[in-house]
């Protein structure tokens, strides 16, 4: 690749959330079911930080919808630094609507429900530790959505490697979710997450193939996939995130062969009405 159920009984400090917002603090089962879920609280699961090994994010083949990634996103967010397994989530569809900006009303969480539901039969595959060959998972191993809205949900566990304990493993990429809530498209959401992986080292990059394969457009031309989503990806991300992009381009003759994303942390947010993709051939300076 390219890229350079048990229960147990508890105790809640609930001095650390705004009422009605307990995070459960065992390592078992998370319960994230809130009654009357008001403005405040639904910023709080905002502030929460989806952390992923840089393995799952550059290399893993994903073909997933804005609305699925998002799902995914969601519920990586409700895993802690100490967990030691993939834990059931209680919630409610509401819930992830309200959050993840979803809308309200029926028609809503019909959508968020057939989401859920299409996330079940979904997979990935990626290249094993090491390299002999593929794995191939799930997303998510659990999903129950009840008559009443409540929903109990599970990521597989064969994700586990790439979300649990990744202080101790270092290498991986972390945002907060109400970053990857005001992007738009899956393409920004991809690219946002790409561009996060590669900060540190402020640039990350391939061949044409292998970043028209990592957002699941092989079979275009470049001027096409480029000019239809790539260079819209980076104009929302730089619009509406932390980071901005420069692009880079690599070409042999005519031909563009390589592909490089420069990466910059904003040191404060500056949003154009109509931001520019910069584009340049390295090969040529």
């Amino acid at each position: 690749m390219f890229f350079y159920s048990i229960h147990v009984s508890v105790s809640i400090n609930t001095n650390l959330y705004p009422k009605g917002a307990y995070k459960m603090d065992h390592t078992i089962k998370v319960n994230s079911i809130y009654q009357n879920m008001n403005q405040e609280v639904i910023e709080l699961n905002k502030e929460y930080t989806v952390a992923k090994d840089n393995q799952l994010v550059q290399k893993a083949k994903i073909n997933l919808t804005e609305k699925e990634l998002k799902l995914i996103d969601w519920l990586i967010s409700k895993i802690k630094p100490n967990d030691e397994e993939l834990l059931q989530v209680e919630t409610s569809v509401a819930e992830i609507n309200l959050v993840l900006g979803f809308g309200n009303g029926g028609k809503n969480i019909k959508h968020t429900k057939d989401a859920l539901l299409n996330l079940s039969n979904k997979g990935f595959w990626i290249q094993s530790e090491d390299e002999s060959g593929i794995e191939i998972a799930r997303w998510i191993d659990e999903v129950s959505l009840k008559y009443d809205g409540k929903a109990v949900l599970k990521l597989h566990s064969k994700l586990a490697p790439y979300l649990l304990q990744l202080a101790e493993k270092g290498n991986y990429t972390s945002y907060y979710l109400r970053t990857i809530i005001s992007l738009k498209s899956k393409y920004s959401l991809l690219l946002y997450q790409l561009a996060k992986s590669g900060l540190h080292n402020g640039v990350i990059g391939g061949e044409v193939k292998e970043i028209q394969e990592y957002f699941g457009h092989k079979d275009l031309t470049w001027g096409v996939f480029n000019g239809r989503y790539l260079k819209k990806a980076i104009e929302e991300v730089n619009t509406k995130t932390d980071l901005h992009i420069e692009m880079l381009l690599g070409k042999n003759g005519r031909n563009v062969v390589r592909v490089e994303f420069r990466i910059t942390k904003k040191l404060r947010k500056e949003v154009s009405e109509k931001p520019q993709v910069p584009m340049y051939n390295w090969l040529e300076s």
